[in-house]
């Protein structure tokens, strides 16, 4: 019976460890927007990047906060960036700055020639 109490009370323990790793991982997340790329940085996973001159469409989701980066602008986003972060907006506003003129910013009302 003790060793029944005790894979219980290790399950539970391990639960509970993964959930805080979730939550550390949210909260430490950052995203670099340099000259050539823009990097996503979590602490427990790989970084994923994009480079700067392959984007051809920059999708604002309009059910939540986020981007959706392209290279293909049919296919599936090459790097998604969720909501949560600090400062969205400017997030945002800085990678449809970086990205090239013609790449088109989709979503929020903006129309698909990247004007809004």
């Amino acid at each position: 019976m003790a060793a029944r109490e005790w894979s219980e009370l290790a399950l539970d323990a391990g639960i509970v460890a993964g959930l805080v790793l979730v939550v550390f991982n949210a909260f430490r997340k950052s995203v670099l927007v340099g000259e050539n790329e823009i990097r996503k940085v979590q602490p427990l996973w790989n970084d994923q990047s994009v480079q700067i001159s392959e984007i051809r469409r920059v999708h604002v989701p309009t059910i939540k906060n986020g981007l959706w980066l392209y290279t293909d602008p049919g296919g599936n986003p090459a790097l998604t960036i969720g909501g949560g972060l600090e400062a969205p907006d400017e997030l945002e506003e800085r990678v449809i700055q970086h990205a090239p003129s013609d790449a088109a910013v989709t979503g929020l009302g903006h129309r698909a020639n990247g004007s809004s």
